[in-house]
C-alpha cells in the first residue's frame, strides 16, 4: 500500500543534490571491523571485533576503551539510561558510569554471554541473544526472561513502552507488556530474518535480508511495505535517526538518506572505500558510519545533500505536542492553525475543528494525519 508521504511542513521536494559530499576515515579505525555506534554526552563510541573504541572529538579520531571489558569479542551493540552507557558483547553485558573509561560486567541472570542488541525503556534496559529477550530494571545488576525463549533475536527497537524485535528466520515481534506475551506482526513483510529495526519519529524501519530490502511500518507494526525508491535490495544492518534523516546502512551497497520518512532515498558513498555497512549514527554535527573491514568514517551534516522545499516559508510551522501521544494532542505555532481535519490512514476525516488542542481519546491507536492550510503533521496514537 502507498502511504501518504510523513510531512511537517507543507511539502518536500526532491533533494539538491550536494557535490561536496564526501566521507572521512576516523584516525585509529583504518582496517578494523566495527559494528556497532553511539553517540552520548560529547563522546562517540564504536564497537567491533576488536573491542570498543571511543572518540572525543567528533569522530575524527578514536582510541581503544576496553579497560574492564574484552577486547577478544565483539562489541555488538550500545545503548544507555540516565547514569550508565551499557553495550552488549559475545561476553555478556557491560556498563560504565565515566563515558567508557572503565566498563563492569553485568550478566547476572542471562543464561548466555553471547548478545546481539540493546535497546531502552522507561526504567527498563533490553538485550537480545540467540536464546529470547532478557531485560532488566536494575540497571544491568540482574536480568530477568523477556520471552521469545529459543528464538534468535538479532535486532530491537522501541517506540513509548513498546518493544519490537527482529529475528533469524522467525520475523518479526512486538510486546506491550514488558515481553509477558509477542505478537508476530510480519503482514506485508517478505523477508524471515531481520538484523536492523529504527524507530524514526513513530514511524518504524527494518532491515531485511538479502533478495528484500528496507521495510516501513507507520502503524506499530500492523502492516509494512518494501521501500524501493531510490534505495536499492539487499540485506540491512543498521538504521540512525536524527528526527530529520533517516539513514540506512546497505551490507554491500553503502548508506542511504532519506528527509521525508523514506518515500525517496538517496546514495551517499563517496570516498567510502568499504561499501558493507554494520552501523550509522548521527552526531550533532556528522553522519558517522560502521565499516566491515574499514573502521569508522565520518560525514559533516552540512554536506548531506538538503531537501529542496517547493514553497519558501518565513513564519514557524505548526508542529504538535505530545507525540506520540495516548490522549489528545495540542498545535504549537506562533499562532492558531485555523482550521484542521484529523485524518486516518484510509483518508477519512474523523474529525474537524479550529481548537489548539485535539482530542483523541475514542480513536484507537494508529496514525493519523492532522491536516491545516499551513501544514500537515503526521500523528502516532499509542496504546
Amino acid at each position: 500500500m502507498r502511504h501518504v508521504a510523513i510531512l511537517s511542513t507543507i511539502s518536500i521536494g526532491l533533494m539538491s543534490q550536494c557535490s561536496s559530499q564526501t566521507w572521512e576515515l576516523a584516525a585509529g579505525t583504518a582496517d578494523l571491523n566495527m559494528q556497532c555506534l553511539l553517540s552520548d554526552a560529547g563522546w562517540d563510541f564504536a564497537g567491533g571485533a576488536d573491542g570498543t573504541f571511543r572518540s572525543e572529538d567528533s569522530s575524527s579520531s578514536y582510541a581503544e576503551a576496553n579497560v574492564g571489558n574484552t577486547s577478544m569479542g565483539p562489541t555488538r551493540g550500545f545503548c544507555r539510561d540516565a547514569d550508565f552507557v551499557f553495550q552488549c558483547t559475545s561476553n555478556g553485558v557491560f556498563r560504565s558510569a565515566n563515558s567508557g573509561a572503565q566498563w563492569e560486567q553485568v550478566a547476572e541472570g542471562l543464561p548466555q554471554l553471547l548478545t546481539h542488541g540493546m535497546g531502552a525503556t522507561d526504567g527498563r534496559i533490553w538485550v537480545v541473544t540467540q536464546s529470547g529477550v532478557y531485560w532488566s530494571a536494575d540497571q544491568g545488576m540482574s536480568w530477568m526472561d523477556g520471552g521469545l525463549a529459543g528464538v534468535n533475536v538479532r535486532c530491537i527497537a522501541t517506540i513509548g513502552e513498546t518493544v519490537f524485535v527482529g529475528t533469524i528466520d522467525e520475523g518479526l515481534y512486538k510486546s506491550n507488556d514488558y515481553g509477558q506475551t509477542w505478537q508476530p506482526i510480519n503482514d506485508g513483510s517478505t523477508s524471515n530474518s531481520y538484523r536492523a529495526l529504527e524507530a524514526h519519529d513513530g514511524v518504524l524501519f527494518a532491515g531485511g535480508e538479502i533478495g528484500t530490502g528496507v521495510f516501513r511500518s507507520v502503524d506499530q507494526g500492523a502492516s509494512w511495505e518494501l521501500l524501493n525508491q531510490g534505495i536499492p535490495l539487499g540485506s540491512y544492518r543498521g538504521f540512525a535517526t536524527n528526527g530529520v534523516w533517516i539513514a540506512a546502512a546497505s551490507f554491500m551497497s553503502g548508506v542511504y538518506v532519506s528527509s521525508d520518512g523514506g518515500d525517496q532515498w538517496f546514495a551517499l558513498n563517496d570516498g567510502l572505500t568499504d561499501l558493507s555497512i554494520f552501523d550509522l549514527e548521527f552526531t550533532p554535527t556528522h553522519l558517522i558510519a560502521a565499516t566491515n573491514t574499514a573502521g569508522v568514517w565520518r560525514m559533516p551534516l552540512e554536506s548531506i545533500p538538503q531537501p529542496t522545499s517547493v514553497s519558501n516559508i518565513s513564519s514557524p510551522l505548526p508542529s504538535v505536542y505530545p507525540n506520540p501521544t495516548t490522549d489528545w494532542v495540542e498545535w504549537r505555532a506562533a499562532s492558531s492553525p485555523g482550521p484542521w481535519h484529523l485524518v486516518d490512514l484510509a483518508g477519512t476525516v474523523k474529525r474537524k475543528g479550529q481548537s489548539q488542542r485535539v482530542d483523541l481519546t475514542e480513536f484507537p491507536p494508529g496514525v493519523y494525519f492532522l491536516q491545516s492550510e499551513a501544514a500537515t503533521v503526521r500523528i502516532l496514537k499509542i496504546d
